[in-house]
C-alpha cells in the first residue's frame, strides 16, 4: 500500500467524521458506491484525480487537504472551532 494513498485514507476520514458524515451520505454525495469510499479510507483504493475533487467537495476542503501530510489543523477542527478562528483572526 502506498504511503499517499494511506495519508488520502486518513485525510478523508478525519474530513468525513469533523461533519459527522457517513461513508454512505459521502458516497452518495460524490457519486461512488459506500464501498468505495471505504475501500479509500483503507488504502485499497486508488482513486482518480477528478473523484478526489469531488470528495473535497463534497466535504469543503482541497483536494491537497487530502493528500497533505500531517494532516491540515483545518482536518482537525470541528466546524464550529472553524467559525471561532475565523473571528478571532
Amino acid at each position: 500500500m502506498s504511503r499517499l494513498r494511506q495519508i488520502l485514507g486518513r485525510n478523508l476520514r478525519l474530513a468525513r467524521n469533523r461533519l459527522k458524515l457517513s461513508q454512505e451520505v459521502l458516497a452518495g454525495e460524490s457519486g461512488v458506491d459506500r464501498t468505495y469510499v471505504s475501500g479509500i479510507e483503507r488504502g485499497l483504493r486508488n482513486p482518480s484525480v477528478d473523484l478526489i475533487e469531488k470528495l473535497a467537495g463534497a466535504l469543503g476542503v482541497t483536494a491537497a487537504d487530502l493528500i497533505t501530510d500531517p494532516a491540515p489543523e483545518s482536518l482537525r477542527r470541528k466546524p464550529d472551532e472553524d467559525a471561532e478562528a475565523e473571528a478571532s483572526g
